[in-house]
């Protein structure tokens, strides 16, 4: 079964076409740090500035979705 607080915060910070949303630092944060929760040891991006690992990020959700 999906992680469902992973896929709310992804959807709060991409569309349905996989593009960004104008959506602010702190949604990217709050996904960064809920895909850690998820795989501890891959990169997602920086959960102090809330640069994303864009492909990692995607790679997981498309996984936790199929799950």
């Amino acid at each position: 079964m999906a992680n469902r607080k992973l896929i709310e915060a992804y959807e709060k910070v991409f569309d349905a076409q996989g593009e960004i949303k104008p959506c602010g630092r702190e949604a990217c944060i709050s996904l960064i740090e809920e895909c850690k929760k998820v795989e501890r040891q891959t990169y997602f991006g920086d959960d102090r500035t809330g640069r994303m690992d864009i492909d990692a990020i995607k790679r997981l959700v498309t996984h936790e979705k199929q799950s």
